[in-house]
């Protein structure tokens, strides 16, 4: 079922301390899976060698002109950030949200893009 892949990579990204080039790549073939009329991998290459460029970029390409709001405190070893995606910053009636958070930027990114994904995929 194509839920329970997502929710199981989102499981994994969200216990993950950093992300890497192989999660990342789990991460794309379970949004493949999802939804196979998109192109999710245009930017595997970048995440080995940055991986919040990665993601950001993926959130960028598959919600042109969402608003992506970031906070958190940088740490060394440990972050702790905030990442929320709505098609608008300036209501507060978004018929979907994707809220996450994470010990790097990366990670925050895709636990918003991935829980909004399970929102909008098919049952």
């Amino acid at each position: 079922m194509v839920i329970n892949g997502l929710a199981d990579i989102l499981n994994r990204v969200s216990r993950a301390r950093d992300l890497d080039a192989e999660l990342y790549a789990e991460v794309i073939g379970a949004l493949q899976a999802a939804f196979p009329n998109e192109n999710f991998g245009e930017s595997g290459a970048l995440a080995a060698r940055h991986p919040t460029d990665a993601a950001l970029h993926m959130v960028n390409t598959h919600l042109p002109g969402w608003s992506i709001t970031l906070k958190g405190k940088a740490h060394e070893a440990d972050g702790d950030w905030h990442c929320t995606l709505r098609q608008s910053d300036s209501r507060d009636n978004d018929a979907m949200i994707g809220v996450g958070s994470g010990p790097t930027l990366a990670l925050a990114l895709l636990v918003a893009f991935l829980k909004l994904n399970i929102r909008r995929a098919p049952q």
